[in-house]
């Protein structure tokens, strides 16, 4: 038997006993004065206020017997169970956050149900320990809700005491902040506008998806809302087939500073006050406003997985109004607005969309990407992890697990002779290619198995680092597996972009995939020279009367790897090779429509002179060279220089030289200049 039990059965028992002496003192009474029976009845109702006394005290120490006790789980308005009455008891035990004060929820007749009158003790619990549960969270007002930290401090409480414990007159700054909250002046509701949230298309399947922003405040003085009233319906513009909310709607809940304050059981077609309107409503809120401080309510909604015409642009479209809203101010007055009183106003409209719609991945180049340059491989040993691609690829609308990704790599060479192996890195996790590069073609697709390693949270990026191993240049006696100058570019084009495999919260199709990724053309060189992007220098000007002189320049820096190398002194436009050109320079007039006549060109080095006059680049070093180019024109027009090839041998009278041709060729050119005729 329970004490309270055990108090009831005494009551019951005193009173059966009043009840006994009652009926023995009736037979007497003509015998006994006035004054002697008057003297009786107040000794049995002193009897009864005792016995009656002694049940409220065994009520609240039922109350508080259930310390020590702890809560594992957030509970809020429509939960059920055992420790939703362990709650009420605990809340009960405290004076100043009692669930009731007579009927359900009192001492004494705790429930199962956490319901409005559970929500608001729990609200006065939070504000009584606000430093401790509203404050770490950076919230103002006390939510109802029984989440993380009001668990935290219940747990603390009834961890080794048997009632919560009594604060206590706070001074400082909590005692500040909890005078604050007092409610103070006439307030009134100002505001209560009800807008669109920022994504009007909701998934099936989502979970506490916003479907509204609300914007309220208060104006001359406090106010404490206790209710809203709201109205879901189909939007004007919607021909829904499946028009009932509780059909389409699991549960709707609103929340302030990130906290749930209430929820409402939208599946349940009898919770709703008006089923023809889709009404419902939200009780015992206990949310404060504080004078001219405006405060943001997200209405949130859980959708069912399976809503008929979801996706349908003229169909599956909903709108949220708020009819009604009721608060009290400082002086405990209840007010009633409504939409015929001018507040609340606006509404909400959004459409049901198939569960994945808007899901996608977008690929793009990185901003790390590394420029076009020359690459330095080895002779006689391979060349490990260089990095020729950056990109990102971002999660559009969900949390996206990668499962394969591709790269094209193209070389100028058939791709098996320069590249040993392809690896790639996401944010430091690398995945190794799964085929190798092909014998036969310049191109290759290589294929990476993430198997859902990697997941990209939503609205989020990921960086991807595609690394190449280069073979050793030589393959024996000096002989070149590829020749210096080969070209490797890689890619992910919206060909391979679109072979990606990857879920959302179903699988991401082609259709979904957007954007691609073009890393830029780098040259390899095992044994030769080098010119750094970096290190050109251009000019154009035209002189002479009537700019009739295009004068041009591009200085450059030339390094020279793994031996001393040596460029002829002579600057040529013929399309020339080895022989005839002996080691020079070569470069091209262009011009929108202008004709150059009698050009001129020299180079100049800060390098050591040969012998024979060529300019001498030592192994490891750098030299500095200089191409001017000078022409007059025949016909007027915009014209500029690009340096196209230049020309190194390993001996010093220029022959079996060897071409080097500057990559991108963009970043070997002039600006244009306008030149006239003579």
């Amino acid at each position: 038997m329970t004490q309270t039990n055990t108090f009831a059965s005494k009551l019951t028992v005193a009173f059966v006993a009043i009840a006994m002496m009652l009926s023995a003192i009736a037979p007497l009474a003509q015998a006994q004065t006035a004054e002697e029976l008057q003297a009786q009845i107040a000794e049995l109702m002193a009897t009864i206020n005792t016995l009656q006394s002694q049940v409220g005290q065994g009520a609240t120490s039922v109350a508080s017997g259930i310390c020590p006790y702890s809560w594992t789980r957030s509970l809020s308005s429509g939960s059920t169970g055992d420790d939703v009455m362990k709650l009420q008891m605990f809340l009960n035990a405290d004076e100043e956050t009692r669930v009731a004060m007579s009927g359900a929820g009192s001492v004494g007749a705790e429930t199962m149900y956490y319901g409005p009158a559970t929500a608001a003790a729990v609200s006065k619990f939070q504000v009584k320990y606000r430093a401790d549960i509203l404050s770490p969270g950076g919230l103002v007002n006390p939510t109802g809700y029984f989440g993380p930290a009001s668990i935290a401090k219940a747990n603390m409480l009834c961890s080794s005491a048997s009632t919560p414990v009594d604060p206590g007159e706070e001074e400082g700054e909590e005692a500040e902040e909890e005078e604050s909250m007092e409610l103070s002046g006439e307030g009134e509701l100002d505001v209560f506008e009800v807008d669109d949230a920022s994504d009007t298309d909701i998934q099936e399947g989502a979970e506490d998806e916003v479907i509204a922003e609300i914007t309220v405040e208060a104006a001359e003085g406090d106010i404490e809302v206790d209710r809203m009233t709201f109205k879901i319906a189909d939007s004007d513009s919607a021909d829904n087939s499946e028009e009932d909310p509780w059909d389409v709607f699991d549960e709707i809940t609103l929340w302030v500073d990130g906290e749930e304050v209430a929820s409402f059981d939208a599946s349940d077609e009898d919770a709703y006050l008006d089923e023809d309107e889709g009404e419902f409503r939200f009780s015992g809120l206990g949310l404060v406003l504080q004078e001219d401080e405006e405060v943001e309510i997200l209405v949130g909604a859980t959708v069912a997985s399976n809503v008929d015409d979801a996706g349908d642009s003229t169909k599956a479209g909903w709108k949220l109004t708020a009819t009604e809203v009721r608060y009290f101010d400082a002086d405990d007055v209840a007010e009633n607005d409504s939409t015929t009183d001018e507040l609340p106003t606006g509404s909400a409209t959004f459409e049901i969309v198939e569960e994945g719609d808007g899901e996608g991945l977008k690929f793009a180049t990185g901003s790390s990407n590394p420029d076009a340059t020359d690459i330095v491989v080895d002779t006689d040993s391979k060349t490990d992890g260089v990095t020729v691609l950056e990109y990102t690829i971002e999660a559009e609308d969900a949390d996206v697990e990668l499962n394969t990704l591709f790269v094209k790599i193209t070389t100028s060479t058939t791709s098996a002779q320069a590249i040993d192996e392809v690896t790639i890195d996401i944010d430091g996790e690398e995945f190794d290619a799964e085929n190798s590069a092909s014998s036969t073609v310049t191109s290759t697709t290589f294929e990476f198995d993430i198997d859902g390693d990697v997941m990209i949270d939503e609205d989020e990026e990921v960086t991807v680092k595609v690394m190449v191993d280069f073979r050793a240049q030589e393959i024996s006696n000096n002989q070149p597996r590829y020749a210096n100058g080969t070209t490797i570019e890689a890619d992910v084009t919206s060909v391979e972009a679109k072979l990606t495999d990857a879920e959302g919260s179903t699988d991401i199709l082609a259709a979904d995939i957007s954007g691609t990724a073009n890393g830029e053309q780098h040259t390899l060189v095992a044994e030769g020279i080098v010119i750094p992007i970096d290190s050109v220098v251009t000019e154009a000007d035209a002189s002479g009367d009537n700019d009739t002189t295009g004068q041009f320049s591009i200085t450059f820096d030339v390094t020279a790897v793994e031996g001393t190398f040596y460029v002829n002194n002579l600057a040529t436009t013929t399309a020339g090779d080895a022989t005839a050109l002996l080691g020079g320079v070569q470069f091209a007039i262009q011009s929108d429509a202008g004709v150059a006549t009698t050009v001129s060109a020299t180079l100049s080095s800060d390098g050591d002179v040969a012998t024979n006059g060529a300019f001498t680049i030592d192994d490891g070093e750098t030299e500095e060279f200089t191409l001017d180019v000078t022409f007059a024109a025949t016909t007027s027009g915009l014209f500029r220089v690009v340096l196209q090839e230049v020309w190194y041998s390993v001996d010093d009278d220029g022959e079996n030289a060897l071409p080097y041709v500057p990559t991108p060729a963009s970043d070997f050119d002039t600006a244009y200049q306008q030149v006239n005729s003579i």
